[in-house]
C-alpha cells in the first residue's frame, strides 16, 4: 500500500524533518535533515523572506512544491508524497527567497539532500546539509566538527575519483620552476604515494592508506564497493608505468593497497572507462608512445594491446562514456589529445557491442584540442568539449566549446558562436543540477595579449527559458568581462592541475598550484573549495 510521505521544515536554526505517515502513526519520521551555514561565509538566512521546499525524484511525475513565509520557529509540512519504491530515491531541494514587496522574489541562498530512498518501515535516516549563498565560493567544512578541510598533500596531476561513499584523492605531484612542464612526469619535484579521502556524509577528509607507487597523470575507476582500480601514470623516475593497484576503503581489506595484474604497455595520461560493472572490464585508450588501447579485467588482466584506429599516439585526452537511446551498453567518445609533436582534431566511438573503436570521419569543428575537458549532459542527449592548448608545448588556448550530439552521433556545426570569453586548457569541468556545466581555472591569456598564465574566472554553461520567443536557450556565464561585471565570481585563487567533482548540488575543487609572481614560482593549494551555484 502507497503511504503519503510528510516533509517538515523547521525554521528556528538549521534543521529540517521529513517524516512519514502511517495508519498506526501519523508521524513516523523517515528522514532528518540538519542544515548548516559554511564557515567564515555569509549569513545564508540573512536576507531570506520566503523559504521554498522542492521534493523530487523517481516515480514523481513533477516535484512536490512549497512555498511559505520564512520566519524563525515557523514550520511546515509536505504532504501527499509517496514512499520510494524499491530502487526509487528522494532529494529534498531548500531555496530561501527574497521578499519582492510581499512575494517570493529572487533565490538567495540553496541547500540540496542526498538522493536517497524513503520506504515505509525504513529506520530513519539523518544527512547534514550545506545551505550556503548561491553562486558564491567558501570553503569545505567537516559537518560533525565544522572544522575547515585542508588537504594534508596539496597535489597536482592526481585523480579524485567519486565512489559511494568517498571521495578518494590519490597521488600528484608538486613543481615549483615557472618554466616547469607539469603535463609530463618530468615537470615533477615530488611524486606522491599519499592518499586521502573525504566522506561524503560527514565532508570529513582523512588519510588513508599510501599507493604501493607513486604515481601522476593517473587514472582512478570507481567501483559500486567503493574500491577504487587505480592505473598507469608518471612514476617518481618521470617515466609512465604499467603498475596497476586497488584501492581499498576502511572496512575493506583493512584499507590496504593491493597490486593487481599490469597494463599491457606504460602509459601516462591516458583514459580509463569501465565498461561493465559486473566484469570490471576496463576500456585504457592512449598514453603510451605507440597508440594503443587495451581492455582489462582484475581476474585476468590485459586482453592484448591493440592499435588506435587513427595510427596516432595520444595523451590527455578525453573519454566520455554516453548512451546510446535503446541499448544499455555504453559507448564512449574519445575527443583531442595529444603526441610528443602535433596536437589532434581526430575523435572516436568505442562500441561496446562490437568492442571496436570507430573513427568519426568527422573532425572536431573547434580544432585541434589537448587537456581540454569534456562534459556529458544526460537530459540534452549533447557532450560538451570545451577548451584545451592548441600545440604540445602549451603556448596557444582554444576558446571554442563543440557540441557533440548523441541522437545524431556526430558534432552539430556552425556553433563557432558558443565559446567560452576566455581561451583555457588544463581547466576542469564538471555537471551540476538543471544541466549546469561547471569550467574552472586552468591556462589562459586575460586580457589577450598579456601571455598565459594560471586563470581564477569561470565558465559557466546554463540554460534558461527566453520569455520573448518562450524558447529554450544555452548560454556560456564568465567571470572574466572586459564589457562590465562578470556575472560569476572568480575562483578564491588562479589554478593550473586542480581537479573538479560534483558533491550535492555544488562543485568541489580539490588541488592544483597557483603562481606566485613574487617569488617567481609555483605553489601548490591545499585549501579545498566549494561552489553553489545560481
Amino acid at each position: 500500500m502507497t503511504m503519503p510521505l510528510k516533509a517538515m521544515l523547521l525554521l528556528a536554526g538549521f534543521a529540517l524533518a521529513f517524516g512519514c505517515d502511517s495508519d498506526e502513526n501519523p508521524s513516523v519520521p523517515g528522514l532528518a535533515v540538519h542544515l548548516y551555514g559554511p564557515s567564515g561565509a555569509s549569513d545564508p538566512f540573512a536576507g531570506v523572506g520566503w523559504m521554498r521546499m522542492i521534493l523530487s525524484g523517481d516515480g514523481l511525475a513533477t516535484p512536490f512544491i512549497q512555498t511559505l513565509r520564512y520566519e524563525a520557529g515557523g514550520s511546515a509540512e509536505l504532504m501527499g508524497v509517496p514512499f520510494s519504491a524499491p530502487g526509487q530515491r528522494r532529494r529534498l531541494v531548500v531555496e530561501g527567497l527574497s521578499d519582492a514587496g510581499g512575494q517570493p522574489g529572487f533565490i538567495i541562498s540553496r541547500g540540496r539532500s542526498p538522493s536517497v530512498e524513503v520506504q515505509a518501515g525504513a529506520p530513519l535516516q539523518e544527512f547534514d546539509v550545506l545551505f550556503s549563498k548561491v553562486n558564491t565560493f567558501f570553503q569545505a567544512i567537516s559537518t560533525s566538527t565544522l572544522a575547515v578541510q585542508r588537504l594534508a598533500t596539496p597535489r597536482v596531476g592526481h585523480a579524485v575519483t567519486m565512489t559511494p561513499s568517498e571521495a578518494v584523492i590519490t597521488g600528484g605531484g608538486t613543481f615549483t620552476a615557472a618554466n616547469s612542464q607539469w603535463w609530463l612526469g618530468t615537470g615533477f619535484t615530488t611524486v606522491h604515494t599519499s592518499v586521502e579521502a573525504m566522506n561524503i556524509g560527514t565532508r570529513e577528509l582523512g588519510p588513508r592508506t599510501n599507493l604501493l607507487f607513486g604515481r601522476t597523470w593517473h587514472t582512478g575507476t570507481a567501483l559500486p564497493s567503493g574500491q577504487v582500480i587505480l592505473a598507469g601514470g608518471y612514476g617518481a623516475d618521470g617515466a609512465p608505468t604499467a603498475t596497476v593497484e586497488l584501492y581499498n576503503p576502511p572496512g575493506i581489506l583493512e584499507g590496504r593497497a593491493i597490486g593487481l595484474l599490469p597494463l599491457a604497455v606504460p602509459r601516462a595520461g591516458h583514459t580509463a572507462t569501465l565498461l561493465d560493472e559486473n566484469t570490471r572490464v576496463v576500456l585504457f585508450i592512449g598514453g603510451d608512445a605507440n597508440g594503443t588501447w587495451e581492455l582489462w579485467d582484475p581476474e585476468s588482466g590485459s586482453r592484448g594491446i591493440q592499435q588506435l584506429p587513427d595510427g596516432l599516439a595520444r595523451r590527455h585526452h578525453q573519454a566520455t562514456t554516453f548512451f546510446v537511446p535503446g541499448r544499455t551498453e555504453p559507448a564512449v567518445l574519445v575527443t583531442g589529445g595529444e603526441s610528443a609533436v602535433t596536437v589532434h582534431l581526430t575523435a572516436m566511438l568505442f562500441d561496446s557491442v562490437s568492442g571496436n573503436l570507430i573513427p568519426l570521419a568527422q573532425a572536431m569543428p573547434g580544432g585541434a584540442r589537448t587537456q581540454h575537458a569534456a562534459v556529458y549532459v544526460p537530459d540534452r542527449k549533447f557532450i560538451y568539449v570545451s577548451g584545451g592548448f592548441g600545440d604540445p608545448q602549451r603556448g596557444t588556448t582554444v576558446p571554442g566549446i563543440d557540441v557533440f550530439d548523441i541522437g545524431q552521433t556526430r558534432f552539430i556545426e556552425g556553433q563557432s558562436g558558443f565559446r567560452m570569453r576566455s581561451g583555457r586548457g588544463g581547466h576542469a569541468a564538471t555537471l551540476l543540477a538543471d544541466n549546469l556545466v561547471f569550467m574552472a581555472g586552468g591556462l589562459g591569456e586575460e586580457p589577450p595579449g598579456t601571455g598565459l598564465r594560471p586563470l581564477g574566472s569561470l565558465e559557466v554553461i546554463y540554460e534558461f527559458i527566453d520569455t520573448q520567443s518562450l524558447t529554450l536557450r544555452i548560454e556560456v556565464a564568465s567571470s572574466w568581462n572586459p564589457n562590465g561585471v562578470g556575472q560569476v565570481p572568480y575562483l578564491p585563487s588562479d589554478r593550473i592541475g586542480h581537479r573538479v567533482v560534483a558533491l550535492d548540488g555544488t562543485a568541489l575543487i580539490i588541488g592544483g598550484a597557483t603562481f606566485e609572481s613574487s617569488s617567481t614560482s609555483f605553489r601548490a593549494i591545499p585549501e579545498l573549495w566549494l561552489y553553489n551555484p545560481q
